[in-house]
């Protein structure tokens, strides 16, 4: 009929059956992994962090042993995944990762366990989690513990933030937020860029690329596995300065602005 639009033709890849055994088996390989996370996490809560109460009793001291256990865990699972097959991992630029002990670490957010790669990179920096992750029973001990910011009260999130990177912390964030959008630009949030203008603190950037089709990413549940198995990617790029990045002279809200589109920029260059 004159003027109809075409129909649409969704175009899927291909199956290719030869590759259904290991399919098979990352599929088993994920779920077990995330099995032995949740046991692990169960474990962690119930059985060592008590100890680690009743026997550090310095709260300095007990962050230091609780950011250092949860690392360790972090690395155990990332090992696992890679020595079942679900997938495997690159990183580059590992001297930067030592350069300071005072940063802002930021990274794109393409799927579920970026968080875990960086905090076993990075045990020691000061991260922002849920108010669900602070409020639950297993959990609770570990981020109380570790002294992690919690995000409950936006209101106070940012004081906080610049507050722990003043006192000579780092810390990790998301400028995204949330998950990226695969096929979709990065969206940073101003926040970020502003914790970084009122604290002066300096820049580590961190890229972050899974190859396609993408693992575990936003909208995407576990057990929909990629035929190929997923290679990612860490680049950890040299610290940047505040003033090697805006002028000194700007105000702190056309400071954030200009921050977070040159971040924005830098990024999408790296990473498309």
């Amino acid at each position: 009929m004159v003027g109809q639009e075409p129909p649409v033709i969704e175009h899927r890849p291909p199956f290719i059956w030869w590759k259904l055994p290991g399919r098979i088996w990352r599929f088993f390989g994920t779920g077990l992994s995330f099995v032995a996370f949740g046991l692990g996490g169960l474990f962690i809560g119930i059985f060592i962090f008590p100890f680690i109460f009743l026997f550090v009793r310095n709260p300095d001291s007990r962050q230091i042993v609780a950011r250092r256990l949860v690392g360790w865990a972090f690395t155990v699972f990332i090992g696992m995944m890679n020595g079942l097959g679900v997938l495997s991992f690159e990183i580059e630029g590992a001297e930067n990762a030592g350069v300071g002990n005072n940063q802002l670490i930021i990274a794109n957010h393409p799927t579920l366990i970026d968080v875990v790669f960086l905090v076993s990179i990075f045990p020691m920096a000061d991260c922002v989690v849920k108010e669900a992750v602070m409020k639950n029973p297993f959990m609770h001990g570990v981020v109380s513990s570790a002294k992690y910011i919690s995000s409950d009260d936006p209101a106070k999130l940012l004081d906080t933030c610049v507050m722990r990177l003043q006192s000579g912390a780092s810390l990790l964030l998301f400028p995204e937020g949330t998950r990226s959008v695969q096929g979709q630009p990065l969206k940073f949030k101003p926040g970020a860029a502003s914790i970084a203008v009122r604290s002066g603190a300096e820049i580590l950037p961190v890229t972050i690329q899974c190859t396609q089709p993408r693992l575990l990413a936003k909208h995407e549940p576990w057990y929909l596995v990629p035929a190929d198995k997923p290679l990612f990617s860490i680049k950890i790029h040299p610290p940047m300065s505040l003033e090697s990045m805006i002028p000194g002279d700007l105000h702190l809200r056309q400071a954030t602005r200009t921050l977070n589109s040159m971040l924005s920029e830098f990024f999408a260059k790296e990473l498309f």
